[in-house]
């Protein structure tokens, strides 16, 4: 049996064929860096890419498309993008832009692009104020919404909501959260008799107090944390009955189905 010898010559081949290949792999990865590097040069620095900047003073950029805004402030907006101006947008950072965009608390959520060559499109989705905030001595200005998010309501705005208290900046926020979570629910459990109401207290979330006007005088009714529209339906129905019976009463407890219970206001004398 012969022995097969291995050709020197072959190995050799081999190897060098190799090493020409490895070789040409590096060119090409040093030559597609060197052409991303290139292009990406080239986005930032032309000019046709760049946001441009108001034509005059005062105007807003007439490449920054907003849309979205009732209540939130549009300078706020676009003072956000003040140091993109003039810059490419390539450049422009999309989730740094959107986190500062949601630092405004009437902003829910935020959504910026580019929009090639030179355009940026944000489009804002508010949040819903369900309620005034009460404040001691003064006049409400603060809504919050039903996730417990506190806004100071814009002067040219106009809202026809009740007001809540128990729910103030004081009140940690998820506190604010677990509360008006259940106003919310209130609100719609009631449907149309809730524009009625004209102040919530909610510092006792599991005994729920609206206050409105009946026949002449304010009366306020406790509502316990559940079955709100039956337990309101239940005291109209008997009203009338309770007001002639107890001229003085201004408190209703409704939290005993199918009972009502009233509290009547201590006259001086007493």
């Amino acid at each position: 049996m012969k022995k097969q010898t291995k050709d020197p010559s072959a190995s050799f081949s081999k190897i060098l064929s190799r090493m020409v290949m490895a070789c040409g792999l590096i060119v090409v990865i040093g030559g597609g860096v060197l052409l991303e590097g290139q292009v990406e040069r080239y986005f930032m620095r032309d000019i046709r890419f760049a946001l441009e900047r108001a034509p005059e003073y005062g105007d807003p950029p007439p490449n920054i498309k907003i849309e979205g805004l009732r209540h939130t402030n549009k300078d706020m907006v676009l003072k956000i993008f003040e140091e993109d101006l003039g810059r490419s947008v390539f450049m422009l950072p999309l989730d740094k832009r959107r986190i500062e965009l949601m630092s405004n608390p009437w902003v829910q959520d935020a959504t910026v692009s580019r929009l090639w060559p030179n355009r940026v499109s944000v489009l804002i989705t508010e949040r819903k104020p369900v309620a005034f905030v009460k404040r001691e001595g003064g006049a409400e200005t603060t809504v919050i919404d039903a996730e417990g998010i506190l806004m100071e309501a814009p002067p040219s705005a106009t809202f026809s909501l009740p007001v809540v208290d128990g729910v103030g900046p004081a009140v940690e926020i998820e506190a604010r959260r677990f509360r008006m979570r259940r106003v919310e629910r209130l609100i719609k459990d009631l449907g149309e008799h809730f524009k009625e109401i004209g102040e919530i207290e909610a510092a006792d979330s599991e005994n729920l107090r609206v206050t409105q006007p009946f026949k002449g005088r304010a009366v306020t009714l406790i509502l316990g944390n559940r079955n709100f529209k039956m337990r309101y339906e239940n005291f109209l129905s008997m009203a009338e009955q309770l007001m002639e019976k107890l001229p003085n009463a201004t408190t209703f407890d409704l939290r005993l189905e199918e009972q009502v219970t009233a509290a009547e206001e201590r006259t001086s004398h007493e």
